[in-house]
């Protein structure tokens, strides 16, 4: 687990963020607890199963979930290993922001010893294009669309080595983030990683 703490812990603060910056454009007025999810899709293919996130109670509903909906062959195709699938750190129901996910994790070996080269989440959330745009913590570097979709890419200030891209989607957005931690592989940077790695993730929407 230590091995995941760099990247694990720059996801809870991304989260964190995104919370914060919701305010009132993304509170509908209802309640709001933690009990489990649906998705609006057919489960994936994939190795691993997790637990089901949070029910969300209220009229409008986060209801595509990338854990059963993005497959073991996007996972892959992007680097990472299927076999790492486990909730998102930077998933939480409130009444503010209701975001679920999974997230997964890359090694390399070097003289023997596993050293981790990225952690990227997935996750669907009521937050809005609009909601990131107009927040002072993002710094966006591109608005070219993405698959084909409406999208933003960006950096934040509390994370070293991490970046994002959000897609607009029926629920709000659908953002992968991903984080490089420092060590002794050298890959690319995360901002020069993700608009590649959202690409292929967004495959998993559909017409979503």
């Amino acid at each position: 687990m230590m091995r995941r703490s760099f990247a694990a812990g720059c996801l809870v603060v991304s989260a964190t963020t995104l919370v914060a910056c919701a305010g009132s454009s993304t509170d509908q007025g209802a309640d709001t607890t933690v009990s489990a999810a649906t998705s609006a899709r057919a489960t994936a293919s994939v190795q691993v199963s997790v637990p089901p996130a949070p029910v969300q109670i209220g009229a409008a509903q986060v209801r595509f979930d990338p854990c059963v909906s993005v497959g073991d062959d996007l996972v892959t195709r992007v680097g990472f290993d299927p076999a790492t699938r486990e909730r998102s750190t930077a998933e939480g129901i409130s009444g503010l922001l209701t975001t679920i996910g999974c997230q997964f994790w890359r090694e390399t070996l070097v003289d023997g010893e596993k050293y981790p080269t990225g952690g990227v989440s997935v996750t669907s959330s009521d937050l809005t294009l609009d909601d990131i745009r107009k927040s002072p913590s993002y710094n966006i570097f591109n608005s070219d669309p993405i698959g084909g979709r409406e999208a933003v890419s960006y950096r934040t200030p509390q994370v070293d080595g991490g970046c994002w891209g959000s897609i607009k989607s029926s629920d709000g957005t659908f953002t992968v983030g991903l984080i490089v931690p420092p060590g002794p592989v050298a890959v690319p940077s995360a901002c020069d990683q993700i608009r590649q790695i959202t690409e292929t993730f967004s495959e998993s929407l559909g017409t979503n």
